[in-house]
């Protein structure tokens, strides 16, 4: 989600955006988890070392080229013929979910440039 670029100066048209963003990436995410789920079926049965699940931008990416299209077609055995596609689609750009290292990353003190070091959210 790209909360940072909304549209309008007023609190409405910013609750609005927030609120239209909040739907579209529930409606990413439903159609990944299930993604998600075949991606990690298929990588079991080809004895990959990690788990499998979808890689996020991609997803993001396919859903905005075709969810309009979803959308605005008329029938319903169409939409959902190509809600399939989408999901397939997804499905082809995988990634392993790896364990990070125990270790705690040493930090340098004597760093020059402070910005390189900035709060999490």
């Amino acid at each position: 989600m790209k909360f940072e670029s909304v549209t309008g100066k007023a609190s409405v048209y910013v609750y609005q955006d927030f609120g239209a963003q909040v739907l579209v990436y529930n409606m990413v995410q439903d159609i990944r988890n299930s993604a998600d789920e075949e991606a990690a079926v298929r990588g079991r049965e080809n004895g990959n070392k990690y788990p499998m699940h979808t890689n996020e931008n991609m997803a993001i990416g396919l859903f905005k080229e075709t969810m309009l299209k979803i959308i605005l077609e008329p029938e319903e055995k169409r939409r959902l013929k190509k809600l399939e596609e989408l999901q397939k689609e997804m499905e082809h750009y995988v990634l392993p979910i790896r364990e990070l290292p125990g270790k705690e990353r040493r930090k340098n003190i004597s760093n020059k440039y402070k910005n390189n070091q900035k709060n999490r959210f």
